[in-house]
């Protein structure tokens, strides 16, 4: 299923300028106005670039986190809608969050949802596992 959705991905950021990976959706007031299908392919982009595996040098706790990312979306069954709804939902309940951009709101979410399968990799090099972040983004949020 990730290998799935990595290969569309890949091929549908062919075909978005790169401006939409350099911050072209900045904040949820662009996040709103685009249309499902550019949040969809935007996403996905995001989850590729953040999952992409180095041959050489990748540090162990990027190697561990990748790793827990893959088990957990494989498990999950992440879709590109529901990486969407992930999205959405966390603007709807944190609106001190909306100057931040979608790709920081995924990326955020998903590293709460998919924890426990990143530290059982951490664990498994030798690392400490991680705390869980609060949901909110914005620190200067009451």
């Amino acid at each position: 299923m990730i290998q799935r959705l990595l290969k569309i991905a890949v091929v549908i950021s062919a075909l978005i300028p790169y401006a939409a990976h350099a911050g072209y959706v900045g904040n949820f007031a662009a996040w709103k106005t685009a249309s499902l299908e550019l949040q969809g392919t935007y996403l996905q982009g995001v989850m590729d670039g953040w999952l992409q595996s180095y041959d050489r040098g990748e540090a162990s706790w990027i190697t561990a986190q990748r790793k827990g990312l893959n088990k957990c979306l494989s498990l999950q069954k992440i879709t590109a809608t529901m990486l969407i709804d992930i999205v959405n939902l966390h603007y709807q309940a944190h609106n001190e969050d909306w100057r931040v951009p979608p790709a920081v709101v995924l990326k955020h979410t998903i590293q709460g949802v998919c924890l426990a399968d990143i530290n059982s990799e951490r664990v498994e090099l030798g690392l400490s596992p991680w705390d869980r972040k609060a949901d909110r983004i914005s620190k200067d949020a009451p």
